[in-house]
């Protein structure tokens, strides 16, 4: 195994926390975060070694430092939930796996206009976190969801997480148009 597998636990070498990929090849060719498709990577016995968030999931919940993320499986081809997530399916075993043993996970930012912890563009590493909770919990649309309480592991140089700008020059002409026309 080497580091750009992916199949590695904690940072990998020579890949700094805040590096920008333009792409999900990219990303994978780094090994950060090497599925093309799925958020989570793991392994069925050692735990998850990085999960990537972007548009996806209405319940995950981003606030920079703690990230309440759900799990996989259960929606239709358009991305509707549908059904129940299992914790016996392989991506969410792996979560439930690193919760137990606290190894940490690599998280991958990708673009969600929803977000403002996620980057403009492509994908962003934003450094190591550990599962400290993992549990079934009753999502927005009443299916039960894996949900995953992740915590950001500080190290020492590691910056904040960038914030994006949310309120743009345009939606403020907008705001300032709308508010002299009553």
């Amino acid at each position: 195994m080497t580091s750009r597998d992916g199949r590695t636990f904690g940072h990998i070498k020579g890949v700094g926390v805040g590096t920008t990929f333009t792409s999900k090849s990219a990303l994978a060719q780094s090994g950060v975060h090497i599925l093309r498709q799925a958020g989570i990577h793991g392994d069925a016995e050692l735990g998850a070694f990085s999960i990537c968030m972007s548009k996806g999931y209405e319940d995950n919940v981003d606030r920079g430092n703690t990230i309440i993320y759900v799990g996989s499986g259960g929606q239709d081809e358009d991305g509707r939930q549908i059904s129940d997530q299992s914790p016996d399916s392989g991506a969410n075993r792996t979560l439930f796996i690193s919760c137990e043993t606290k190894r940490p996970v690599r998280v991958v930012r990708g673009v969600n206009d929803d977000n403002v912890y996620s980057p403009s563009h492509g994908f962003r590493y934003d450094g190591l976190y550990v599962v400290e909770e993992a549990k079934m919990k009753e999502g927005k649309k009443g299916f039960q969801m894996c949900t995953f309480t992740l915590k950001r592991i500080e190290e020492e140089g590691q910056g904040t997480i960038p914030i994006r700008r949310t309120l743009t020059a345009s939606k403020l002409a907008k705001m300032r148009k709308q508010a002299r026309t009553g």
